[in-house]
Parts: C-alpha cells; sequence; structure tokens
C-alpha cells in the first residue's frame, strides 16, 4: 500500500516540536504517535527503528507520527526529562488527529523511558486507546538490588570457581552481602507496607511529587485500553520491570487494569532491540498487534 510521508510543525507551550507523519492511502488501524527515549535519541530512534517501523506500518494501513520533544533531535525549547513530557505528548496527538481527520484512535509506542512517560500519561489523552511499550524503564536501588541477587548472586554461588576464589581470599564478599542485605530489608519493608498501599483507590490526577514508578504504576491502574509489552531477554531493565511486578501485589492489580494485556518476548534481544533480526520482530509484532490486538503473536508469519 502506498503512503505518504509529510513533516509537520507542532505547537507546544510557545515551542516547535518537529515531526514526521507517514499517512496510508487507506486507513486499516488506529495510528501510532511513536515517541523516544528521553536520552540522545531523536525521531529516528535507535539504528532508524522509528524510520522503518513508521514506514512498514503505514505500508500496512497505520498512520504513523514520530516527533522529537522539546530540546531534542530539531526541536526547540528545553528537554524536561521522561518525567515531564505530557505537554508534548498532548500537542503531538492533537496535532496528528487535526491532520489526520479519519483517524479516530491512537496507540502510543516507546521503549526504555519513553515507556515509562507513556504510562504515566496515558490515560489523560481521551483518544489514546492502546499502548505498544519496550522494555519500561523501572529502575531504583530497590529493584537493581533484587535483580542482581536473583540473576547474577544466585548462579554464582551455584559456581564451582567462585567458592575456590573465597576460600582463597582472591573475592571480596562485601559489597555482595550488603547488595543481598539491602535486598532482604527492601522485601521485608514491602511486606510490612503491602496492607497499606493496596488500601483505597487511585486518585484521579497525577501526583508529580511521588516516584516515577509510582506514577506509572498509578497511570496503568487508569488506562483502559488495549497494551502490548515487549520484553528483551538481554535487558536488564526487562527483568527489573517483572520483578517490580512480580513482587508487588499493587503493581499486579494495576497491570489488570488494561481491557486486554498481550506479552511479546524476545530472548535473544537488548535493550533497545539494536540488531537487525530484533528490530524486524519488533515491527512484525506491532503489525499484528494493531490489526487484531487479542491475535496470537508470532514473529515468523509478517517478517519482510
Amino acid at each position: 500500500m502506498s503512503a505518504t510521508e509529510t513533516p509537520i510543525v507542532i505547537e507546544c507551550d510557545g515551542a516547535e516540536l518537529i515531526g514526521m507523519m507517514h499517512v496510508p492511502a487507506e486507513i486499516k488501524t488506529r495510528g501510532v504517535v511513536a515517541i523516544v527515549a528521553g536520552g540522545p535519541q531523536y525521531r529516528g530512534g535507535v539504528g532508524r527503528l522509528q524510520v522503518q517501523l513508521a514506514r512498514q506500518l503505514a505500508a500496512a494501513g497505520t498512520p504513523v507520527l514520530r516527533f522529537d520533544y522539546r530540546g531534542l533531535g530539531d526541536s526547540e525549547g528545553t528537554f524536561r526529562g521522561f518525567q515531564d513530557v505530557e505537554p508534548d505528548l498532548r500537542a503531538a496527538i492533537d496535532a496528528f488527529l487535526s491532520r489526520v481527520p479519519q483517524m479516530k484512535e491512537v496507540v502510543l509506542w516507546g521503549g526504555c523511558d519513553a515507556a515509562a512517560a507513556i504510562m504515566i500519561n496515558a490515560w489523560k489523552y481521551p483518544a489514546v486507546t492502546g499502548l505498544m511499550v519496550g522494555n519500561p524503564w523501572v529502575h531504583t536501588e530497590e529493584t537493581g538490588d533484587a535483580v542482581t541477587v536473583k540473576h547474577h548472586y544466585a548462579k554464582r554461588i551455584r559456581d564451582k570457581d567462585f567458592w575456590l576464589k573465597l576460600l582463597r581470599g582472591q573475592y571480596n564478599p562485601f559489597p555482595a552481602l550488603l547488595t543481598i542485605g539491602r535486598a532482604l530489608w527492601a522485601r521485608a519493608r514491602k511486606r510490612l507496607s503491602a496492607h497499606k498501599a493496596s488500601a483505597g483507590g487511585p486518585a484521579q490526577r497525577d501526583e508529580r511529587h511521588l516516584p516515577f514508578v509510582t506514577r506509572m504504576r498509578l497511570g496503568m491502574s487508569r488506562f483502559g485500553g488495549d497494551v502490548l509489552l515487549l520484553m528483551s531477554g538481554r535487558s536488564l531493565v526487562s527483568k527489573e520491570f517483572d520483578e517490580l511486578v512480580g513482587s508487588d501485589a499493587s503493581w499486579q492489580q494495576a497491570m489488570a487494569t488494561p481491557r486486554h494485556l498481550a506479552r511479546h518476548d524476545m530472548p535473544d534481544a537488548d535493550q533497545t532491540y539494536s540488531s537487525v533480526a530484533s528490530r524486524r520482530e519488533v515491527i512484525a509484532i506491532a503489525r499484528q498487534w494493531l490489526h487484531d490486538p487479542h491475535a496470537s503473536l508470532n514473529a515468523s508469519q509478517t517478517q519482510e
């Protein structure tokens, strides 16, 4: 299917955001607003993933807008960090809908801290009915310790060489013991506070003073659309997210709120889907899910 690529300028609180729209001749799915992680990325994405994704989704009937936040790429202004991009997202969504009026619904797509920004803010935009999020960023000292203990030290204590080094005095165990102690204390503290955390429903406003991970959880507890998780097997960030959700009942409750949650695991992918194979898999799964969020996802069905 043919598609047009049109650059646009989006006004956001006095600054001009630069974006690129990919609009198919015939619209078959909801549109996608693609955002990048808040680091040194711009609307092209790592390995030009956003460009490849936009072109292939548009060829399959999905309009796509990719744009730069204030202060990133070609956009004006100062970048405020992923925790403060609500106006940027709102301006992009409104501009996309006004320029493609036959499109009635929007899906937000992003990975790492862009996924965190989406989970914080998606419930605020009525036109957003779906989320595609990859390896959501939830890193804190607590989640980092838990993943290190579970995925690193748990393997090391089963390693013969580890014990030989320890007995020979070639290994300093105190940093590991400190990490394990912090992880155990955090787990105990979480259990003690579980009852308090689960009491009462979430207020319908974004409490900006709260830690960003808490804002993500509250955001998901208010979102009633479809969600696709794209999780990389070689990403510690992905493992931290799973550890958080698996150990926290309030997170499990929040992730049960969307009307449909799909998950696709990519064992060989890293945090940014930096390999060609990973990028192709992300695009293939996104195409399937956008056309039918309830379908069984299989990357081999739509490889380019």
